[in-house]
């Protein structure tokens, strides 16, 4: 019964964490691989984007650019930098350090950067990748999460529960050799394989409590994660706090309080700070008028969403609007 419920909770949260990032388009993309023979240790500077880094083969020493520890990574972990913070990979800490700029880079397969170092120790394939939130929320998005995120490809469980199934080292090796591979299809494996991987840390963010509030955490209570499910997936619905109470089955007091007490603001206030960053994503799209924008986010009056979308937003719609003409023509 125990393991029913379990399934159950891990089944909602799923559902609900999909339905989030598919609300704010989350994109992947591969970066890099690097295969390193010990000794060795490399700077790079970092990337003004979240990146990541997966261990495919053999173990590294990972630690951030102004951190006084590291990270002892094995086959199949990942460490996510949310900010794209410099850092430096090495088989093991107090190695001389040398630029990433300076390692010999060759293209295989399906054309990733392949980055070597030429020790004569054990040799660690580490691959790197990105991921963003294609959406005028991104930045919110990604400030609910902490700095650096460790996912282990084993983690510990209860005396029934050694660990969880280490299927991570199975897909990074898959991912691995397929970036070897120059046959139709390998592209878009590569392309899938690390969706899944980025998906699966913010599930372990969510799992752990990681992060400052906000829907990242909140997602982990199965009615409130359902209930931000409702609101990204549906901005134009006719929520209130009593209809979303009632759609996962809360009395609105409770309902209110829960809700607050996780996400740090009231239904009401997070339902219009979400709307309207929905509406400056859509505002890309010149082919929508005002009258349009408001009825895709739920106003039915152009006045009242112009109004709700200065206050949030801080310039009306229209020089919003004109801010992402320039910015696209710059």
């Amino acid at each position: 019964m125990a393991d029913d419920v379990a399934r159950t909770e891990q089944d909602e949260l799923d559902r609900s964490l999909a339905d989030v990032l598919q609300s704010v388009r989350l994109e992947t993309g591969f970066i890099s691989r690097a295969a390193m023979r010990a000794p060795f240790a490399v700077h790079s500077d970092g990337l003004p984007m979240p990146i990541f880094h997966a261990v495919a083969q053999g173990t590294c020493w990972f630690q951030r650019d102004g951190d006084d520890q590291g990270h002892a990574l094995a086959t199949g972990d990942v460490v996510l930098l949310t900010r794209g913070h410099g850092h430096v990979i090495a088989d093991a800490p107090g190695r001389v350090v040398v630029p990433l700029g300076t390692l010999p880079v060759t293209r295989r397969g399906s054309h990733v950067d392949l980055v070597q170092t030429r020790g004569a120790g054990p040799e660690s394939h580490v691959l790197c990748g990105s991921f963003s939130f294609r959406h005028a929320a991104s930045d919110a998005m990604l400030a609910l999460l902490p700095p650096i995120v460790v996912v282990r490809d084993r983690e510990p469980g209860g005396p029934d529960r050694p660990g969880v199934v280490p299927w991570l080292a199975q897909t990074l090796e898959v991912l691995d050799g397929e970036l070897d591979r120059d046959v139709p299809g390998s592209e878009v494996l590569v392309t899938r394989l690390v969706d899944v991987l980025v998906v699966h840390v913010l599930r372990r963010c969510v799992l752990a409590s990681i992060g400052r509030g906000g829907w990242l955490s909140a997602l982990r209570d199965p009615k409130i994660g359902r209930a931000l499910a409702l609101v990204h997936r549906s901005p134009d619905g006719e929520w209130t706090a009593s209809s979303l109470a009632s759609r996962v089955g809360m009395s609105r007091s409770a309902f209110f309080a829960r809700f607050t007490e996780l996400v740090g603001e009231p239904p009401a206030q997070y339902l219009t700070r979400w709307r309207m960053h929905v509406a400056a994503d859509l505002m890309a799209d010149d082919r929508l008028s005002l009258g349009q924008l408001a009825e895709r986010v739920g106003y039915g009056s152009e006045d009242a969403f112009s109004k709700v979308f200065k206050r949030t937003m801080g310039v009306s719609p229209g020089q919003y609007r004109r801010q992402l003409r320039t910015a696209a023509d710059a």
